[in-house]
């Protein structure tokens, strides 16, 4: 099916479901009554109503239209070409015959294969005069023209050119004329020229129907629909479905009031994505999951408030400050965006106010609860902080329900009573959308700040293990993380996603820790012992491990899409230079030395591969002054742009700027310098723990360590 078209049908069905949410809500209560059953009560009009019949009305059109006659139009073209095709017959005729060509044989078969009269009579006409020719013409012309004048309609056209025939028959004429006419006739094809003009005939019957008023019947108060042991009829239930509200105008018009209000709703739902946030609009998951948020909040606003929770009126009325819009504002919030949760609300807030009655109370209640939600869950770290949320909801509406009550001057038990539904509604919505989130989460295959908010904690598995079999492979992972969220920062990327993907980013280590230098800890490199080829597809391969790894452990997709490009198809450089030493440079393939995944499809994954690189160089440097660091900074950036790698990673000339610059003010903080101190200043300080402390550690730092995520380093 075509994109548009889907979207379209898609767009209608949902259009429907939410017309069908208040078509039952508005359209008028039935009695449980059956044509053709007995009524087992009798029921009387509750008040005096006119109507319009409408199979009275429909009828009385109907045959308003049938008294008008259809509507003709004469095409005078249609007797002046049929005028010259005789002509041209006649004419055809007269040329075989004088066609010198021809000797009188072929004149004759010519003549009756073409004319369809006998070879005797063809015979005869060889030798005819070309004034004899006109004056035939011009008879058969006449004799058209009498019938075709006046008009002729489509079935009348057989039934004229019987009367020409006819009349053909009386001419005083020779018999041979008389075949000749009528092979003529025979040749030229017939049309009608009185023709049905359609739209004029609709145009007439239509002022016709306009024109006739529609049917009204009127039942007084207290006169009897159906009485007790009546056979119900198709009028009794049409009757009492009209009586079924007290209301001077038909609840379809509101309903269909409402279905232009709800059109115009999702209409403008649609101009903001496709405006503001274009990325959701063009994903169809996200619209899927979008309205199915929308359709389940408003599916729930009206089932309850269709709940009777008390006799009294007044008491009874207050259900629509349970109606849990703040469930549905806090899941759009949180698995699609806080903007589009924020208009979500409005629109949804509308809704209430419609659903309860036009009460305006209701929607303002709704709106707060929903803005206070997704203000909650900006704030998560966890998902028990669903209890705070809900919290922070239910005091949000108990201070605007007492702010609407005091404003009305209701009783100070309403508002006791308001209060309390709203506290309810706070904690039912915080309940209904935790529980909804982890389903929403896997059918939808959206990854959640909540989700990624667990994947960082220390005490993962993954994480777990990543610090007790590769500790040196888990500090440099924190970095990148760090690094990485303050540059997602500066150039308005999801920060959380780089921090945790970062976390993530090189977990396929544990397959092999020691074969990466950060994980060797001052021992033996098992490198020194293979070749440069085999190194390299141990070093690369963790990529692939990660993604495995990552499956297994249920990692989301996104996390595992930032695993698989965080290297691209970057060079392993120092293996590949190490076997253009050893070897015959000719036989080295660089493509042998590259990384064979995706490059960086997003800012995330860019990020994380420039954070990843940048982290293991300067860690590696003897000399970390800010400006040294700065330069290696854009030094490894400016490489991996000439190399292709961030292609594919929407990032601007602005944005890598942006990261530098962010990178460097890190790094700086990390990796600054020690204070140099003059020779006679250390030989004072000799014997003390100064230098132990220190000036010893400083020089292990800047001595360990090596370049180069993609060689032997990270």
């Amino acid at each position: 099916m075509n994109r548009k078209v889907r979207r379209f049908t898609w767009f209608l069905i949902f259009f429907l479901g939410i017309m069908g949410i208040f078509a039952t809500h508005f359209l008028p209560e039935n009695y449980s009554l059956k044509e053709g059953e007995v009524a087992p009560y009798t029921i009387k009009a509750r008040q005096t109503i006119t109507f319009e019949d409408a199979k009275k009305t429909a009828e009385r059109k109907r045959l308003a239209a049938e008294k008008i006659p259809d509507v003709y139009v004469m095409d005078k073209k249609v007797l002046s070409e049929l005028e010259e095709d005789i002509a041209r017959t006649f004419q055809d005729f007269l040329n075989i015959t004088k066609n010198d060509a021809l000797d009188n044989k072929e004149k004759v078969r010519t003549i009756k294969n073409e004319f369809k009269i006998s070879e005797d009579t063809a015979n005869n006409l060889l030798t005819i005069e070309t004034e004899t020719i006109k004056a035939l013409r011009a008879e058969t012309i006449s004799l058209v023209r009498a019938q075709w004048q006046n008009g002729v309609k489509t079935n009348e056209v057989d039934e004229r050119l019987t009367k020409i025939f006819s009349q053909v028959e009386l001419l005083n004429i020779k018999a041979s004329y008389k075949e000749l006419i009528k092979g003529v006739l025979h040749k030229v094809e017939f049309r009608p020229n009185h023709l049905l003009d359609e739209d004029a005939t609709r145009k007439a019957r239509e002022e016709a129907q306009r024109n006739e008023g529609p049917v009204f019947v009127t039942i007084r108060k207290d006169q009897k629909i159906v009485g007790e042991g009546e056979v119900v009829t198709a009028e009794h239930i049409e009757i009492l479905k009209l009586m079924g509200y007290q209301r001077t105008a038909s609840p379809y018009v509101t309903v269909g009031g409402i279905g232009l209000f709800v059109l115009l709703m999702l209409v403008l739902t649609i101009l903001f994505l496709r405006h503001y946030r274009r990325d959701l609009y063009r994903k169809e998951n996200n619209l899927l999951l979008l309205s199915l948020l929308f359709f389940i909040t408003l599916l729930l606003a009206k089932l309850i408030a269709t709940i009777k929770i008390s006799p009294q009126p007044q008491v009874a009325e207050l259900v629509g400050y349970l109606i849990p819009i703040s469930a549905g504002s806090m899941l759009v919030a949180i698995l699609l965006d806080t903007k589009l949760a924020i208009f979500l609300t409005t629109v949804l807030s509308f809704f209430v106010g419609i659903l309860t009655g036009n009460q305006l109370s209701y929607a303002i209640n709704a709106f707060t609860g929903g803005l206070v939600g997704i203000y909650s869950v900006s704030k998560f770290s966890q998902r028990l902080d669903w209890v705070k949320a809900g919290l922070f909801v239910a005091l949000a509406q108990i201070i605007t329900i007492i702010s609407l009550g005091l404003m009305n001057n209701s009783s100070w038990q309403l508002m006791l009573i308001g209060s309390f539904l709203g506290l309810l509604n706070g904690l039912f919505s915080a309940i209904f959308a935790y529980g909804s989130l982890p389903f929403l989460e896997s059918g939808f295959k959206v990854t959640t700040s909540v989700r990624l908010l667990e994947l960082s904690n220390p005490n993962h598995p993954l994480l777990k293990r990543l610090l007790f079999e590769a500790p040196g492979t888990y500090h440099h992972s924190i970095l990148v993380g760090n690094l990485g969220e303050a540059a997602a920062d500066a150039v308005g990327a999801d920060s959380l996603l780089v921090r945790v993907g970062a976390y993530y980013h090189d977990i396929g280590k544990l397959k092999r820790p020691y074969f990466f230098i950060e994980n060797q800890l001052g021992g033996e490199n098992p490198h020194e012992k293979l070749t440069p080829s085999l190194s390299t597809l141990i070093i690369t391969s963790h990529v692939k491990d990660g993604v495995e790894l990552a499956k297994q452990h249920g990692i989301p997709p996104v996390i595992i899409d930032l695993i698989q490009q965080h290297h691209g198809t970057s060079l392993a450089t120092y293996f590949y230079h190490k076997a253009l030493e050893l070897g015959n440079a000719d036989n080295v393939k660089e493509s042998d030395y590259r990384y064979d995944a995706p490059k960086p499809q997003s800012k995330e994954a860019a990020i994380i591969m420039l954070a990843d690189n940048v982290e293991a160089a300067v860690r590696s440097m003897t000399s970390t002054s800010s400006g040294k660091i700065e330069g290696l900074v854009r030094k490894i950036i400016k490489e991996r742009l000439q190399d292709g790698q961030l292609d594919e990673s929407a990032l601007t000339f602005k944005d890598l700027d942006l990261i530098a610059t962010a990178f460097t003010r890190i790094l700086s903080g990390i990796f600054h310098s020690r204070i140099e101190y003059p020779e006679n200043v250390l030989q004072a300080m000799e014997g003390s723990n100064l230098l132990d402390g220190d000036l010893n550690r400083q020089s292990t730092d800047e001595n360990s360590g090596n370049t180069g995520d993609g060689e032997n380093n990270s």
